[in-house]
């Protein structure tokens, strides 16, 4: 992973607040978090990498303001949700489902049962903001039965950016550099289907020495992601069809030396806010964190800032709204932007938990967040387990748990390494690891 020099130049709509306050900053209005991964393209991916997904909406927890609401499908991790608030951290008000178990996204399950969170919403008594993980139809439906102004669009608008392929074709009109390669419809009534794909996939290798096949929708657990070096791709595009892919990116695959995520916010008004860039981390392909402080280059820095307020502008134009962060390469080769996660991103949660902690101890300029794992136990006992170096209110250099509900059955949860430098960042994480934490 490259370590550039840390730049100066100063980044165009440069936020001067924090990320909950750009969704709203008036007293007079509620946000209501439902922050479901399962809203997303790929649910079915989601729930075959993972039959809990559907916890991951308490991620929102940590980053929610006292007046909140924060909307679970499942059940609430109450040591969790008692240590946040003994920090002055999280909701006063949350409204849980309590279901193990379900194959329905958060507004869906609202939109057929909204009482608890209307419930809620009259005890506020203010006017409720609407913020989704990722805006779909059923999004939209949810914000308008409830009476709720929507932080986000109509899905239209976002599978314009979300989609890596009409993602590519936006770049390509604005006269962006992207990565060669083709798209590939997977239809297997037509019995010429894999022969095309075999020959799209001979031709870059012809120049390249191996080529990358992504679906075009889904991230993270909902991506189908592979590699090629040989024509030979039969058993690759049956996996593809089990996985029930419609369409799939064949691109050569480049020499990375990093891969910025540029992140930005389109606010209800129509402003712009750039929220940060911070390096992903990687494990082959597989994203397992991202590391903020690790600055690039002036030059790198100000090419992804132009490129991406051509991007952000032009979602703008088309009537996107919310958070959305520009996944970069970087390679001998060039700087492109390579998809548009438009959509709240995982590590969204940790600069708004950064923001919400710097109100109480200062700047935090450097953070790490990845995905870990130890021994299943209760949250209270990882507490006990990581007790040197847990948030406690007043360290300046710490680990934050969140994102926990798993922790009982598997042991995972999401981890943040907040510190003042990035020496910090390097000792806490050794320290997890002598703690028996790893990262997955």
């Amino acid at each position: 992973m490259e370590k550039p020099s840390r730049g100066l130049c100063v980044m165009p709509f440069q936020r001067k607040t924090s990320l909950r306050a750009l969704i709203s900053n008036d007293q007079e209005e509620v946000v209501v978090h439902l922050a479901d991964i399962l809203t997303a393209p790929g649910r079915q991916s989601y729930f075959d990498s993972d039959p809990f997904s559907h916890t991951r909406c308490s991620r929102a927890l940590p980053i929610a303001w006292p007046e909140d609401i924060v909307v679970l499908s499942g059940p609430l991790d109450r040591d969790y949700y008692t240590w946040l608030r003994a920090l002055n951290l999280g909701p006063e008000q949350i409204v849980s489902f309590e279901l193990e178990k379900t194959t329905q996204s958060l507004p869906e399950i609202v939109l057929e049962d909204p009482a608890p969170v209307q419930a809620a919403l009259l005890k506020s008594d203010r006017r409720p903001v609407y913020v989704p993980f990722y805006c779909s139809d059923a999004d939209v439906k949810c914000a308008e039965l409830l009476g709720a102004d929507l932080f986000g669009c109509e899905e239209e608008v976002t599978r314009r950016y979300f989609d890596k392929h009409s993602f590519k074709e936006e770049c390509r009109a604005l006269n962006i550099p992207i990565v060669p390669g083709d798209v590939h419809e997977l239809d297997t009534a037509s019995p010429l289907n894999y022969e095309q794909m075999e020959e799209t996939v001979g031709r870059l290798l012809s120049n390249y020495g191996k080529v990358i096949i992504r679906s075009t929708e889904g991230a993270g657990g909902g991506l189908s992601l592979f590699t090629a070096e040989s024509p030979d791709i039969q058993e690759l595009y049956e996996t593809l069809v089990s996985n029930k892919e419609k369409a799939v990116l064949i691109e050569p695959l480049l020499q990375v030396i990093s891969s910025p995520n540029d992140q930005w916010l389109i606010d209800r008004k129509g402003e712009i806010h750039h929220v940060g860039l911070s390096a992903q981390l990687f494990q082959g392909l597989k994203h397992v964190g991202n590391l903020e402080g690790q600055y690039y280059s002036d030059r790198v820095r100000s090419y992804i800032s132009e490129t991406s307020e051509k991007i952000v502008k032009r979602m703008r134009q088309f009537g996107y709204k919310g958070v959305l962060g520009i996944d970069y390469i970087i390679c001998d080769e060039g700087i492109y932007p390579i998809e548009n996660n438009a959509r709240m991103n995982g590590s969204s949660y940790t600069y708004a938990i950064a923001d919400r902690i710097s109100e109480k101890i200062g700047p935090i300029p450097c953070w790490k967040f990845f995905k870990a794992k130890t021994e299943p136990c209760s949250f209270s006992e990882l507490v006990a387990r990581i007790e040197e170096v847990v948030y406690n209110g007043i360290r300046k250099n710490f680990v934050f748990p969140y994102d926990t509900d798993m922790l009982s059955r598997n042991g995972v949860f999401a981890a943040a390494i907040l510190a003042e430098d990035m020496y910090h960042i390097d000792y806490l994480q050794d320290a997890l690891s002598y703690m028996g934490i790893a990262r997955v």
